[in-house]
C-alpha cells in the first residue's frame, strides 16, 4: 500500500513534487518522492509518467523505515524533506533515551541522495523532556512544523497521543520552538501542527487540531477541531488562533483537523481536512476541503467555507465510505480512500482530486 501524504508545485508547468511511503502504517515503511505530472499513465503497476524515487534516512540513524510527510521544492532538482522514521527496539518499551519514533529534516537533491543533507529531530515535550514520538510534518520556507509525545506520559490516558506537543523547528539550525496556544495549557489537551506556508512578510501560518482531551473517570474523549495560528519569525509571536469545527457547525461528535495548507495568490488558505465522527452509526472520516479568509483587520474570519470531497474509484465509480484529505496544493488534494469489498471489508487506496474551488 502506498500512502501519499505531501504535495507542492514541481519545476515546470503542470508539474508536482508528491511525497510519501510505502508500507507506511507498517514498521519498515520505505520513503517515496515523485516527480512530474498528476496523469493517468501507468506502467507496471506504477502511476505517473514521472520519476519515481525511494528515499531513506542515513544508515548512521538505525533506522528500520522511513515516511516522508511533506516537500518544500526549492527549485533546479533541490528540496526540502520532512518526516518521521521508525527504530527497531526489539520488544522494548520506548524511552526518551531509546525512542520508537524520530523525526527529520532533510535539504538536497530531490531523490534524497545528499547524504550530508539530514537531520535527527526529535521533540521536545510540554514536560520538558526529549520525546519518545516524534514526527515532523510540514516544511515550508525553511521552517517546519511537527508534534512529540512520550508513551504513558501520565495514568489517566496512557496513550501518546492525548497530549501530544507541537513545535517549530528551523531547519538550518535544528532549534525547536514550541507552538504557545492562548490559555492555560492542559496536560490532557493535545495539539497538533501538520502544515506551515510562509506568506513572506516574516510570518508563517501553521495548521492543524486542537482539544481533544480525555473526560476524567470515563473513556470518554471530547471533540477537537481544527486551527490556524500565525507565527512571527522575527519576533516569536504567535497570533491569531482561531479554531473551526465542521461545517461551521457545534457538532460534539466529529473531531475536525487541517492536514495541510496552501495559500491562494488572493491571501486565502485553502485547508486539507479530515473530520471523523464518534457516534452511533460508528467511526466514519470524511474528506473537505476548507477555504479560510482574512478580515481587514488581518485575523481569520470564523466562517469557513467547508467542500466535502466525493471520492470514487476510477476503475469503477465506487464511492469511499471513509476518505481522508492530507495535503494540497493550488486545485489539488490528495488523500487516502477505502472502497467496500465483496467480503464485507474495506479496500484502501490513494486518491488524486482536482476539484473546482473558489
Amino acid at each position: 500500500m502506498t500512502y501519499l501524504q505531501g504535495l507542492k508545485g514541481g519545476d515546470l508547468p503542470g508539474t508536482y513534487l508528491l511525497v510519501g511511503a510505502n508500507n507506511s502504517a507498517g514498521p519498515t515503511p520505505v520513503g517515496l518522492v515523485y516527480q512530474g505530472p498528476l496523469d493517468a499513465v501507468s506502467s507496471d503497476g506504477v502511476s505517473g509518467s514521472g520519476v519515481w524515487s525511494t528515499v531513506a534516512v542515513p544508515a548512521s540513524f538505525g533506522a528500520a523505515g522511513t515516511s516522508v510527510y511533506g516537500p518544500d521544492n526549492l527549485g533546479e532538482g533541490q528540496a526540502n524533506l520532512v518526516g518521521a522514521y521508525t527504530r527497531n527496539l526489539n520488544g522494548s518499551s520506548p524511552t526518551p533515551e531509546d525512542p520508537a519514533i524520530v523525526g527529520f529534516t532533510y535539504t538536497g537533491a530531490v531523490d534524497g541522495s545528499s547524504a550530508d543533507g539530514w537531520r535527527s529531530v526529535q521533540g521536545i515535550t510540554q514536560l520538558g523532556t526529549p520525546g519518545t514520538y516524534t514526527f515532523v510534518h510540514s516544511v515550508d520556507g525553511g521552517l517546519a512544523v511537527g508534534n512529540t509525545d512520550n508513551a504513558d506520559v501520565d495514568d489517566l490516558t496512557g496513550y501518546f497521543s492525548l497530549s501530544s506537543t507541537a513545535f517549530v523547528v528551523d531547519l538550518e539550525t535544528g532549534l525547536q520552538t514550541p507552538i504557545r496556544y492562548p490559555g492555560q495549557r492542559d496536560p490532557l489537551a493535545t495539539h497538533t501542527a501538520y502544515g506551515i506556508w510562509d506568506n513572506e512578510d516574516g510570518t508563517y501560518t501553521i495548521a492543524g487540531g486542537s482539544g481533544e482531551r480525555l473526560k476524567r473517570g470515563t473513556s470518554r474523549v471530547d471533540s477537537g477541531e481544527a486551527y490556524l495560528i500565525d507565527y512571527d519569525s522575527v519576533t516569536g509571536r504567535f497570533s491569531n488562533y482561531t479554531s473551526f469545527a465542521y461545517r461551521n457547525r457545534d457538532r460534539t461528535d466529529l473531531i475536525s483537523h487541517f492536514e495541510g495548507i496552501y495559500r491562494t495568490k488572493r491571501g486565502a488558505y485553502r485547508l486539507p481536512a479530515t473530520s471523523v465522527a464518534l457516534n452511533r452509526k460508528g467511526d466514519a472520516a470524511i474528506a473537505s476541503v476548507v477555504t479560510v479568509k482574512r478580515n481587514k483587520r488581518d485575523d481569520f474570519k470564523p466562517e469557513a467555507n467547508w467542500r466535502d470531497l466525493k471520492v470514487t474509484r476510477s476503475s469503477d465509480g465506487e464511492a469511499s465510505v471513509i476518505s481522508t484529505a492530507n495535503s494540497q496544493f493550488r486545485q489539488v488534494t490528495v488523500g487516502f480512500a477505502n472502497y467496500p469489498d465483496d467480503n464485507g471489508g474495506l479496500t484502501p487506496l490513494d486518491f488524486v482530486a482536482q476539484p473546482l474551488l473558489s
